[in-house]
């Protein structure tokens, strides 16, 4: 007859180190991944709000929050702005060799009554070549 006085704790000590870093590599993931969430969403207010100033008609009042690289260009009705950052890891932990994440967004922005008028300029000029 055989012993089984230390097994349990000779699998316990070989399981439990094994679930716990697997318990703190999904927290971390999903740490990183609401890290992203936030920062693309800060993104779009600020890409946003930098859209609406291109326009003078919308104001947003948090704009300002992301730090990353925007380009404006502006067209005759209103403009584009298009918005590059990277997203890293803020607690590495067991994930050491994660790198930078890359992301990107951009926002329109039309000014309404120039659009307006524009169409109805174009309507009337139109209308003049047909008579």
């Amino acid at each position: 007859m055989k012993s089984k006085r230390g097994s349990y704790i000779v699998e316990a000590a070989v399981v439990l180190p094994v679930i716990v870093f697997t318990i703190i590599t999904a927290v971390l993931i999903i740490s990183f991944f609401y890290q992203q969430m936030e920062q693309r969403c800060e993104m779009h207010i600020t890409l946003r709000g930098s859209a609406g100033m291109i326009t003078e008609k919308t104001i947003y009042g948090k704009s300002g929050l992301w730090h990353g690289e925007s380009r404006i260009e502006k067209t005759a009705l209103g403009g584009a702005v298009y918005g590059k950052g990277y997203v890293v890891m803020k607690k590495r932990g067991s994930l050491r060799n994660v790198s930078a994440w890359e992301m990107s967004g951009k926002a329109h922005a039309i000014d309404g009554p120039k659009y307006v008028r524009y169409c109805q300029l174009i309507k009337g000029q139109l209308r003049d070549e047909k008579q």
